[in-house]
């Protein structure tokens, strides 16, 4: 098979440009310990020989966060969801 001069360049522009692309630093997000938020919440999942993945095909799926103005307080709700129960 043999490939035009046009193929390299294109190759070589799309590696150029996906290689640039990569060296993006900047962080969108910084980590709180629940001391500095307040929120504490663990999603646990216990098997046993009743819940497991091979009785329950959805066991780990599940759980998650959401948060909005719920309330129209003026000030971001935070819900969280899990699987099996609440700590």
């Amino acid at each position: 098979m043999k490939f035009s001069i046009q193929s390299y360049f294109i190759l070589f522009f799309t590696i150029l440009f996906g290689l640039s692309a990569c060296k993006q630093k900047k962080k969108l997000f910084t980590f709180l310990s629940s001391s500095e938020t307040g929120i504490l919440f663990k999603n646990e999942i216990v098997e046993n020989s009743e819940n497991n993945i091979l009785t329950y095909e959805y066991y780990y799926n599940g759980g998650g966060v959401a948060t909005a103005d719920f309330n129209n307080d003026g000030l971001i709700d935070i819900y969280f969801t899990g699987n099996a129960g609440f700590i």
